[in-house]
């Protein structure tokens, strides 16, 4: 993995041997948080080299239902049209966090969730 960005709340590597950008989100999110590292992000994906993501949400704590709604109706579609076009998401084991992934998921066919790195991985190498 190479490390393209690091903050005290999100992690961000690139898996060159799987072609995808890792996300590994860490510890309490809220809307400001959130928000400043989805442009982060997505100036990442505007670069035009990067259309998978895995994104993992197991060290996330407690509930981001504020910034829920910015990332289905905003963020996801600036990232799809960014080039995005497989996401995986692992959920959270907090069920607080895991309510506001759920909320923040857009209805579309780039992103799918899981409850394991595992199940994510395979699901995202397999996709064209």
């Amino acid at each position: 993995m190479e490390s393209l960005h690091i903050a005290k709340n999100l992690e961000i590597s690139y898996d060159p041997e799987h072609d995808f950008v890792y996300l590994n989100w860490i510890g309490f999110q809220n809307k400001e948080i959130i928000m400043k590292s989805g442009a982060v992000i997505l100036a990442l994906f505007r670069e035009g080299k990067y259309s998978k993501v895995l994104n993992d949400n197991t060290k996330v704590t407690g509930p981001w239902q504020e910034a829920a709604s910015w990332t289905s109706s905003v963020w996801f579609p600036d990232m799809i049209a960014a080039g995005l076009k497989h996401f995986a998401w692992i959920f959270s084991p907090d069920i607080y966090a895991e309510l506001s992934a759920q909320k923040a998921m857009p209805a579309s066919n780039v992103v799918k969730s899981f409850s394991s790195y595992d199940e994510a991985f395979q699901w995202l190498v397999g996709q064209q």
